[in-house]
């Protein structure tokens, strides 16, 4: 197979020459034919025409696209061209790209490229709040500035005034879907839409997932991207195939996971052992690069630090073992549910604020030794530091106290606080002040608004300040640091006072963690 870029031509050397006279439209074919020779026109409708016959055509996006670029991308990576070739070659597709291989750059290309040969008349990506405008907006504006783009969020009103603007790109929130979808469906012109950080629609029974499968018409071309389609068990990709490719799937749920699934007890299921096998092939066609094959990056270490407890934060938890075995002789019946509130007290306590339900906020228990490690750790690090903290109420207990120590040690640094009190432009505008000033020396995150679409490779260690419960939300904020742009070798610290948060750390990363096995641990910690 040779391409002739000057006529824009595909020269075939073929058995059976006539099968492709046959197949391919007479107005794509040119009449050269030498032996057994064929040279076709070498555009898009003939490349899926022959891949459909069996023979792997390529794009003509390899050939015949300019890749438009900021001058910080010296260069476009083989897998980015491999990746922008697979969306311009299927209606329907998978993006299962790791995290950190700049895929975003790979779809705007190809969705660029289609727009230009009229394939495609505008698009609408579908995609995490905190992204909108950090990520997809200014990456739209740094590569494709020949293009423009709105952000499709506030009220209805300023949405629908958006939306009657001419734009190449509509940029909406996973959840502001459901408020403007008629509006947005009735746009025949939009044509093509890219759903990132897929992986939120992996659950086919929400009302978030029933928006977008009632949006997605068949004149649609849908790009899903996620890299990590299936985080949790092999029935992830069920609902997610629904939506592209839903004749490699049951119709029902059930069905797939009895398929994928082994029922150990009443609420626990296994993965059979060709289980994630099924999976890929089900979440077919796709393209799929891994970080470790495509990119050369530094190293990540990771450690886990041992940290004391202050006096009062083994009287609350003895405390709470006695109420635990008190219930226990009066007969109480311990269920899933208690033990996960018993459990979040407990690492609460663990982090240094407990939440008053009642009154919705939080009371600070002293935890000096967890305290001093944290601050430790960030003296070690070589660059920027990024701590992971899962309870909002000791974020700004720990923002006063970091800043009180470095007022005394009369350290310049700064710190700032990014959660779900920060509005998103507020969210921006830290992010990029992280990256600008060298005074900016640490975060403190919260995981939800950190898993997706953020570049930080300024900073060099990442700190859990305590263990989360999931392991998507776990690998996309460490895929912050480790991602394109890092020259530095990474460290990732866990910090954690009792065998129950080494537990988690471990049930996490081994994809465990349910109901029973928080029930588990309940009685492991409170009722050894």
């Amino acid at each position: 197979m040779i391409v002739h870029p000057e006529s824009q031509s595909l020269l075939l050397r073929l058995q059976q020459p006539e099968l492709v006279e046959k197949v391919i439209p007479k107005w794509t074919r040119r009449v050269e034919y030498e032996g057994h020779n064929l040279a076709v026109k070498f555009d898009l409708d003939v490349a899926r025409v022959l891949r459909n016959m069996g023979i792997k055509a390529p794009s003509p996006i390899r050939y015949f696209y300019h890749w438009p670029r900021p001058a910080k991308f010296t260069k476009v990576l083989d897998h980015q061209v491999a990746t922008s070739e697979a969306l311009t070659l299927h209606q329907r597709i998978f993006v299962l790209n790791e995290m950190g291989t700049a895929k975003t750059a790979s779809a705007l290309w190809a969705a660029d490229y289609l727009m230009s040969k009229r394939a495609v008349a505008r698009t609408l990506i579908v995609s995490p709040l905190s992204t909108l405008e950090l990520v997809w907006a200014d990456e739209i504006f740094n590569v494709l500035m020949h293009r423009s783009c709105t952000v499709l969020h506030g009220s209805r009103k300023k949405r629908l005034a958006r939306l009657e603007q001419d734009f190449d790109f509509y940029i909406i929130n996973h959840d502001g879907l459901k408020v403007i979808d008629k509006e947005l469906k009735a746009r025949k012109d939009i044509n093509l839409v890219i759903v990132d950080e897929a992986a939120a629609y992996r659950n086919g029974s929400t009302a978030r997932y029933a928006v977008l499968e009632n949006f997605l018409q068949p004149w649609h071309k849908v790009w899903l991207m996620t890299g990590t389609p299936c985080p949790n068990a092999p029935t992830d990709a069920w609902a997610l195939t629904r939506l592209v490719n839903p004749g490699n799937v049951p119709k029902y749920f059930s069905h797939w996971r009895r398929q994928t699934m082994i029922q150990i007890s009443q609420h626990k299921w296994a993965p059979r052992p060709e289980s994630y096998e099924m999976a890929f092939r089900a979440m077919q066609p796709a393209v799929r690069f891994r970080k470790a094959d495509c990119l050369d990056l530094p190293p990540v270490t990771f450690e886990n630090r041992q940290c004391g407890l202050t006096k009062e934060q083994t009287g609350l938890i003895n405390e709470m073992k006695k109420e635990a075995a008190a219930e226990l002789a009066n007969g109480v019946q311990i269920t899933a549910a208690n033990a996960a509130d018993k459990v979040n007290k407990l690492r609460q306590i663990l982090c240094g604020a407990v939440k008053d339900g009642a009154a919705e906020t939080y009371h600070t228990v002293p935890h000096a030794p967890r305290l001093n490690l944290l601050l430790e750790c960030v003296e070690q690090a070589a660059a920027k530091v990024l701590v992971v903290v899962p309870f909002k109420g000791i974020i700004y207990e720990l923002q006063r106290e970091i800043e009180a120590e470095w007022a005394l040690d009369s350290v310049a640094w700064q710190l700032d606080v990014v959660n779900g009190d920060v509005p998103p432009s507020r969210r921006a505008e830290i992010f990029r002040r992280f990256k600008a000033d060298p005074d900016l020396k640490l975060l403190l995150c919260h995981p939800k608004v950190m898993a997706h679409g953020i570049t930080a490779t300024e900073a060099d260690m990442m700190i859990f300040y305590a263990p989360i419960y999931s392991n998507e939300e776990s690998q996309q904020v460490m895929d912050r640091i480790n991602r394109p742009g890092q020259t530095r070798k990474m460290t990732i610290i866990r910090l954690g006072a009792t065998q129950l948060e080494w537990n988690i750390y471990a049930q996490v990363e081994g994809k465990r963690l349910g109901q029973e096995s928080i029930l588990e641990m309940y009685r492991r910690e409170l009722l050894a």
